[in-house]
């Protein structure tokens, strides 16, 4: 008798959960599934640098740029592309975005912009102390004393130009428009990311869990901050 009462409640939670799932607009389903593959991802890596100690594709990564890429004029090129998320910049750019929303009277999406940037920068932080890995030897611009894991500015700048992505979407600007603009900001964030193993200031494996982290704050945070809009703006057709 037991066992039947077992295989009901079993077959009935089945029939719920299939239910349910079939039920979720299959943006959200691909949104569950973006972020818990960019927490395994970093997971992992975690699991490999420091549990394993593996570095072997980190390693083999700088011997091929070493070998086959790297070059003056490109490193030339790298150096630029990597200011573009460093903190001094960064702060300027926070700055501008925040005072630009001031400026047109949107003091909600000012204030979203210093929370995600701020909460990021909190987060990258924390990790960086939590981890202690040491920075790469060698590097190909001024050495850098803290620590390595996870990149800061692989975090930062895809948190910062993901941002700009996301506030072009959010514009009534044509689609293709929203597509190339939006494709060029995460594009680039991704270019500041491999600067930073092209100029052994990171490991690649650094970058990937920088990029993990950084894409997995700004999906929450904008999830988060749609999601509360959307409560706000059916409360108000309430009144």
């Amino acid at each position: 008798m037991l066992t039947f009462h077992v295989n009901c409640c079993v077959e009935k939670n089945k029939s719920f959960l299939k239910e349910y799932f079939s039920k979720l607009p299959l943006g959200w389903i691909a949104l569950v599934a973006l972020f818990a593959g960019a927490v395994f991802l970093f997971t992992y890596l975690v699991h490999e640098v420091f549990g394993e100690q593996q570095d072997l594709v980190d390693q083999n990564i700088f011997h091929y740029l070493a070998a086959h890429v790297i070059n003056d004029r490109l490193t030339r090129f790298m150096r630029s592309v990597t200011y573009f998320a460093s903190a001094r910049f960064l702060q300027i750019a926070y700055a501008g975005v925040f005072i630009f929303y001031l400026v047109i009277r949107n003091f909600k999406r000012a204030m979203e912009i210093v929370a995600i940037g701020a909460g990021g920068f909190i987060i990258n932080y924390f990790m960086k102390l939590a981890f202690h890995r040491v920075r790469p030897p060698n590097p190909l611009i001024a050495r850098l004393y803290n620590f390595s894991f996870p990149s800061g500015h692989a975090t930062s700048g895809f948190i910062f130009y993901g941002t700009l992505a996301y506030l072009v979407w959010k514009t009534d600007i044509r689609q293709a428009y929203k597509v190339v603009f939006a494709s060029i900001f995460i594009l680039f964030s991704l270019l500041i990311g491999f600067s930073r193993v092209y100029l052994r200031v990171h490991y690649p494996s650094d970058v990937v869990a920088g990029f993990c982290l950084g894409f997995g704050w700004l999906l929450l945070c904008i999830v988060l901050l749609e999601k509360l809009k959307k409560k706000a703006h059916i409360e108000q057709e309430r009144k």
